[in-house]
């Protein structure tokens, strides 16, 4: 009498991408409740895979696999090389920069574009006024860790259906993580899109309140080339506008200072 082996295919996002907002979600719970990014995999594995662990034995991990919510399901075995040639696959979970993915909705508000370019649909824009507050926020939580900011953060990315900014929002752990790896991928494409103006300098990583205050005022010096009565017109400016210029302004300063190098 033969038996009937059945292959089984388990499959699991391989990107941000691949995510639906109820994985994205989930993947955010787990990174903000685990600190072990091994336990997040496996989590992200048994859940994505559509798996069920039951218990290990000298076979190995026993696992039933039921893909279509059928009464019948498979009973299978896992080893711990094959665990972990899965979890290998899950390691972009480890970098947020590349997280071209972001969660739709938070607190019933609904999330602005997801570059902080021009909404192809409303016309609507983020002005370099609120870029400037988003970046004065996520640099003020670096700096102190306080949580709030992260919440003043995400009422500017999560708009009421008017577009309006929300009073006074209070995020969960998951939502608080999610917004800042969502606005740190903003700030790695805008690196590669500003190349110029986004550029370390000295490897200077102190960030305060009066650096922050002094560099937004110089951004804004340099639209407005000194002149007070257009800081209001440039504030409403579409926020990639004027980071265009501002690139532009950059890579000239750099092109003047290779002609004329300062002389010792």
């Amino acid at each position: 009498m033969s038996s009937t082996v059945r292959n089984i295919e388990l499959t699991a996002p391989r990107s941000w991408s691949e995510l639906t907002q109820e994985q994205l979600r989930y993947v955010f719970y787990l990174l903000a409740t685990f600190a072990d990014m091994t336990v997040v995999k496996t989590y992200m594995f048994i859940r994505f895979a559509g798996i069920q662990v039951v218990k290990k034995n000298r076979f190995g991990w026993q696992c039933v696999y039921n893909p279509d919510n059928e009464s019948g399901y498979e009973v299978f075995y896992l080893q711990p090389w094959q665990i972990s040639s899965f979890l290998k696959q899950l390691d972009w979970v480890d970098s947020t920069e590349t997280m071209d993915n972001r969660l739709d909705v938070i607190q019933g508000l609904t999330a602005v574009h997801p570059l902080l370019q021009e909404d192809p649909a409303t016309k609507r824009i983020i002005t370099f006024g609120d870029y400037l507050c988003m970046e004065q926020q996520y640099q003020l939580f670096h700096s102190s860790h306080d949580e709030q900011h992260i919440d003043k953060l995400a009422s500017f990315l999560y708009r009421r259906p008017d577009f309006s900014r929300p009073d006074n929002i209070s995020l969960t752990p998951a939502e608080r993580l999610a917004t800042l790896a969502w606005y740190a991928h903003i700030k790695y494409v805008m690196s590669f899109a500003f190349r110029h103006f986004f550029r370390k300098v000295n490897g200077d990583s102190d960030i305060s309140d009066i650096s922050i205050l002094e560099s937004v005022n110089t951004q804004i010096r340099a639209l407005t080339d000194g002149d007070v009565t257009k800081e209001q017109l440039v504030k409403q400016t579409d926020c990639w506008r004027a980071l265009t210029e501002l690139d532009a302004k950059a890579r000239e300063a750099e092109e003047f200072r290779r002609k004329f190098p300062k002389k010792d």
